[in-house]
């Protein structure tokens, strides 16, 4: 599979609540960076991927971009908290058709809020 079959079909899987499939698309060894949270193990990040999807009422994909090794996506995810609305870029590094490397990038001022 190419950087854009990977990434989509592991954007799609989350979204709609597969973890399993989500999973598949990931390197044990995930290098995952975001806001609020960093990971080293693929399961330890599907675990509150899991959680926050159980968030939302649905995910808005606006822009995709990619290239061989990479590639970003812009997106809105709809939470059911008083969050609201979040504004999510996402950059991903593809190598041997998995997600090695994840950079998530959102405001995460009302999230943190909620967390206390």
């Amino acid at each position: 599979m190419d950087t854009e079959q990977v990434v989509i079909k592991y954007h799609t899987a989350w979204t709609s609540g597969d973890m399993q499939a989500a999973r598949l698309y990931l390197t044990d060894d995930l290098d995952f960076q975001g806001s609020i949270d960093t990971f080293c193990k693929a399961d330890d990040f599907i675990v509150v991927l899991t959680i926050f999807q159980k968030m939302l009422r649905r995910v808005n994909l606006i822009q995709s971009l990619f290239s061989e090794s990479g590639a970003a996506l812009l997106y809105d995810c709809d939470t059911m908290s008083p969050a609201g609305v979040l504004r999510t870029a996402e950059f991903f590094t593809v190598t041997d058709s998995k997600i090695k490397a994840i950079r998530l990038v959102f405001d995460a001022t009302e999230l943190r809020k909620l967390m206390g």
